[in-house]
């Protein structure tokens, strides 16, 4: 062999240690960042239990309704009843052997909190206080040195409704009904009563034909129980159908929110939807573009809010909201106010708020329990209509807010005293003080119920907020054992 041949064979055994090296050093600097990332920026955690249903999963059965609704349901060990579907209320078969997922895993902001405060409505991770080497998940509602009451399922602060911003809102509706999955079963009474000149046309509707003058052709929304019967809509949570018993009663709702996809094909044609809570009606117009008459909002009768002229496109699909919710209304189109010339107070979103009319105690039973299946005698009504011109729906989906419960603590079969911040019970937080509640409130073990002195958590307690489901329900899915829900990767709110 000659000399240079072996010279090339050892420049090429030093350049293979040298790759071998940089290699390993490459490795060991990814785990060293990795490790100061989770140290230092963000670390991921397993949600393990359905508190915070449905915003984020524990571990849970999925089941796909015969209307084609698709829900989880939480596995406290094991199903011990038929699950509900919230969309129909048909009770689901459970097979044999059900396939149990994982809770959603997230990420979470470490020593945010560091630079900013929380604010109202964040989803955080904490030290229990209860027991500190236990990591808990809630939404934060009130903020040191905040006078806290939940009134009527809301959160108020120092007296006053506490409004929720948009991310949160849009986390917290709950599903009542949607079109788009239409039961086909024998005997399933229709949700949405449609006047004659609509025709049912997929998951949604068409105008046929243009009410004359002033008059509007309208769907009216009537919700019935898992009986078959009218009845009020009412906090249920699917999440929580497969498990024991709640430990409260249903309770009835009246903050609604109605989304839907409308294309109206006239410049006359102009989409109405009224609502009602209680004693308080509320009413909506999106007129067209092209047409001189603006958008406008009534409540009780008195015009509280206008804008500058049409807002629906004329020919082309719009999606629509109109809420009546946290002693607020709104009215959008495709995701914009489109109502916001007032004189009246309004949130930092341009939402008019009002002060609901009074309600005794008499009046809102007989609401809550009304003596026949009239609707003017539920605590709630929604319907929505078209005049003018011709229009059609592609779907219509009705909303409930999420509702705060009050709650008694009990020790043993004795009730030691009323829950935290319950009705008629405010609760004072000192400096450095958070109150937290779950958004799955029937099943929530969260401030409302801690033992403790201050059943809050202490600053010092805050490990970060959660921004990021990574690996959302991992289960059996696809031949694969770990597999995440591909339609589950999301932001969390």
């Amino acid at each position: 062999m000659r000399p240079e041949e072996d010279l090339q064979k050892v420049h090429q055994r030093r350049k293979n240690r040298e790759s071998l090296l940089e290699t390993l050093e490459s490795i060991v600097v990814a785990f060293v960042l990795a490790f100061i990332f989770r140290a230092f920026i963000v670390e991921a955690f397993v949600i393990p239990t359905g508190s915070m249903a449905p915003t984020l999963y524990g571990a849970h059965a999925e089941f796909k309704c015969e209307c084609g609704y698709e829900f989880a349901v939480g596995v406290e060990g094991r199903l011990v009843r038929a699950p509900v579907c919230p969309n129909c209320f048909l009770e689901q078969t459970v097979p044999e052997r059900t396939t149990v997922f994982s809770g959603d895993r997230l990420l979470v902001l470490k020593y945010l909190y560091d630079f900013q405060p929380p604010q109202r409505w964040d989803v955080i991770v904490f030290h229990n206080p209860n027991d500190p080497s236990q990591n808990y998940i809630k939404r934060l509602i009130a903020l040191p040195d905040e006078t806290l009451e939940l009134v009527d399922g809301n959160i108020t602060i120092n007296g006053r409704i506490a409004h929720k911003t948009d991310v949160a809102q849009e986390a917290l509706w709950m599903v009542v009904h949607d079109t788009r999955n239409r039961p086909t079963r024998r005997g399933w009474e229709p949700r949405w009563l449609a006047d004659s000149e609509w025709k049912v046309r997929d998951a949604g509707y068409v105008l046929e034909k243009v009410p004359e003058g002033p008059k509007a052709a309208w769907l009216t929304y009537r919700h019935r129980n898992g009986q078959g019967r009218p009845a009020n809509i009412t906090d249920f949570y699917a999440y929580n159908t497969g498990g024991s018993d709640s430990r409260t009663l249903p309770v009835v709702v009246t903050d609604l929110g109605l989304h839907s996809r409308v294309t109206v094909m006239s410049p006359a044609s102009v989409v109405v939807a009224e609502m009602r809570a209680y004693k308080d009606r509320f009413k909506f117009e999106l007129s067209s573009k092209g047409s001189d008459q603006p958008c406008r909002i009534w409540i009780n009768d008195k015009l509280v809010a206008h804008g500058a002229g049409g807002a629906l496109p004329v020919g082309r699909a719009a999606d629509i909201e109109v809420a009546n919710v946290d002693h607020k209304v709104m009215l959008l189109v495709d995701g914009a106010r489109v109502a916001r010339e007032t004189a009246f107070e309004t949130t930092p979103e341009g939402d008019v708020t009002y002060e609901p009319r009074h309600l005794t105690q008499e009046e809102r039973d007989r609401y809550n329990d009304p003596p026949d299946e009239d609707l003017r005698h539920m605590a709630a009504e929604v319907r929505i209509g078209v005049r003018g011109g011709p229009a059609k729906f592609a779907y219509l989906r009705l909303d409930r807010d999420v509702y705060y419960l009050n709650e008694d603590i009990h020790g043993g079969r004795i009730v030691q005293e009323p829950g935290r911040a319950s009705q008629g019970n405010p609760f004072h937080l000192e400096a450095g003080e958070y109150f937290v509640c779950g958004d799955n409130s029937p099943k929530s073990f969260d401030s409302r119920l801690w033992g403790l002195d201050r059943p809050v958590v202490p600053e010092r307690n805050l490990v970060g907020k959660a921004f990021f489901v990574y690996w959302p329900s991992a289960g059996w899915r696809y031949g694969i054992p770990v597999a995440p829900d591909p339609t589950g990767w999301r932001l969390v709110h």
